[in-house]
């Protein structure tokens, strides 16, 4: 436990600064997310292995269907937010930090880098992976709620767009918590992402090149 603790301080040092500069200077923050995220995800790498995710492939019972249970999981937290909690608070600032970049192809490159690879590989690994700990019950759940607010406010500065983030992010700790494998929330969380984002990504894309 000591030694997770220690292995945990620079990533929420990180992310504090990383909320400092998305309220300080919220234009252009796309390098400040693509910085942040990328940081995450090279510090927390020695838990990620190309060679056992593909493992995961073969199988049905361990791997599969809990991907399709947080897929389908993650479809309610969508709806949950949008129907149900922005539906009722309408007018109300949630503070979440917005990306904003240049109209160009490099632009886009970054972007779509971020959103769909480095942000779902370093937020599982990070709110997920090193952050729950199982040595007992009372540990594991301080721990999974911990996770959900941190993931919380690094999408968000008011309690609104925080529990916004949470609700969005519970399928993936809940799968994790119930499976200990992170290939499973990783990969739900690029689909997901991959669904919301590309269509848009395209789009621009295109527009940039009828300009």
């Amino acid at each position: 436990m000591k030694s997770q603790i220690k292995n945990l301080a620079f990533p929420v040092v990180w992310e504090l600064l990383f909320i400092a500069f998305c309220i300080i200077k919220p234009f252009k923050t796309l390098y400040i997310f693509f910085v942040f995220y990328l940081v995450l995800a090279v510090y927390f790498s020695k838990d990620f292995s190309f060679k056992e995710y593909s493992r995961n492939f073969k199988s049905i019972k361990k791997f599969w269907l809990p991907v399709v249970l947080t897929v389908a999981g993650a479809q309610i937290a969508y709806m949950i937010k949008m129907n149900v909690i922005q539906a009722n608070f309408i007018g109300i600032l949630d503070g979440t930090y917005g990306i904003t970049w240049e109209n160009s192809y490099i632009g886009e490159l970054l972007y779509a880098i971020t959103i769909l690879f480095l942000c779902p590989v370093s937020e599982e690994l990070f709110f997920r992976k090193a952050l729950m700990c199982f040595d007992s019950a009372g540990c594991a759940i301080i721990t999974f709620i911990l996770g959900l607010v941190l993931c919380g406010l690094s999408y968000a500065y008011l309690p609104l767009g925080i529990v916004e983030a949470m609700v969005l992010s519970m399928p993936y700790a809940i799968a994790f918590f119930c499976t200990r494998n992170i290939y499973v929330p990783i990969t739900v969380h690029m689909l997901f992402m991959m669904y919301q984002h590309i269509p848009s990504i395209v789009y621009d894309v295109a527009r940039i090149s009828l300009r």
